[in-house]
């Protein structure tokens, strides 16, 4: 293959520290007038570019998950019917995406990877195996035959990707990115990135999120902006809560908490502080900032006599 000639300097962004771009509206790379025409001329690209600024306007950016984006961009496209590419070692991964789209009111289909039987040694004639070759050449084709508004691409492997992207004709987005070292975060392998784990424990003071039942007995009282989440489970809570406190299992906070107010002071309340050091730290890994942990738990908010309520 013939090495291709860069025909204008490298991009000024490598050594950019001001982002003039942004901050200055400098076009250093002279695509102004041009870029604009593709989004005016082009209906797909215009209308493309103004459903994903909706995702992100009037603070939105950070209130979706990418699989919740690609839904809401979805509906504000109008599409139907969503293709999704997947590998087939993320099949039970690609199914449960495909469920999502199909409860939101969106055809699906998807292909997997070893689509066209294809084998290894048909690919390669090094190999004499019989064992069935990721085909994204294939995948691609199925697709392409198919009327489909959006193809979304789950967990391909590098290089197969490429191919993929090359072949495929309809629009298409990633939702996925294969690296089996870092659970498919690829943004783990660079220090400038900390994962929401290790940025829960650098930002922990030296109370470590613990807060006393004073101090949550004051904030209810002055601060409306708070949400007290009771992790117990519905027997305990049956018996005796701290009033006005939300009852989410430990167990379904994963699929609960994206009913909680990002914006408010949320304190985590278990029997004995424990189980709520679990529930701050997965909700600090999902956006929140302010989450603390109730020091020793319901428990002692009971035996210091704050009030509670009962249902039974």
């Amino acid at each position: 293959m013939t090495q291709l000639k860069a025909t204008q300097p490298l991009t000024p962004c490598r050594t950019c520290k001001n982002m003039v771009c942004r901050t200055r509206s400098t076009d250093c790379h002279g695509v102004h007038d041009e870029s604009l025409a593709a989004y005016h001329e082009d209906v797909h690209t215009g209308e493309t570019a103004l459903a994903a600024s909706a995702l992100v306007d009037d603070g939105r950016a950070g209130a979706l998950n990418r699989a919740e984006e690609v839904i809401e961009f979805c509906r504000t496209r109008d599409y139907t019917s969503i293709g999704v590419a997947y590998c087939f070692g993320m099949k039970t991964l690609a199914m449960e995406f495909c469920d999502m789209l199909e409860n939101a009111g969106f055809q699906t289909a998807p292909v997997s990877c070893t689509s066209g039987a294809v084998k290894e040694r048909e690919i390669d004639v090094r190999k004499e195996t019989e064992t069935v070759s990721c085909n994204p050449a294939g995948q691609a084709m199925v697709l392409n035959r198919k009327k489909l508004d959006l193809v979304v691409e789950i967990g391909l492997c590098l290089g197969h990707d490429i191919i993929f992207h090359k072949l495929i004709e309809h629009p298409h987005t990633v939702l996925v990115v294969k690296d089996r070292t870092s659970f498919h975060n690829p943004s783990a392998a660079f220090s400038s990135y900390q994962d929401g784990a290790a940025d829960f424990i650098t930002s922990l003071d030296n109370s470590f999120a613990m807060k006393s039942p004073e101090w949550l007995a004051e904030q209810m009282n002055f601060d409306e902006a708070l949400t007290v989440i009771d992790l117990r489970g519905a027997e305990a809570v049956a018996k005796a809560r701290i009033p006005g406190s939300v009852h989410i299992p430990l167990k379904q906070l994963p699929q609960l908490h994206t009913r909680l107010d990002r914006e408010h002071k949320i304190v985590c309340v278990c029997n004995g502080s424990v189980q709520s050091a679990y529930a701050i730290m997965f909700l600090h890994t999902r956006g929140f900032k302010q989450v603390f942990n109730l020091s020793g738990g319901f428990s002692r908010w009971q035996k210091e006599a704050f009030p509670t309520v009962g249902t039974e």
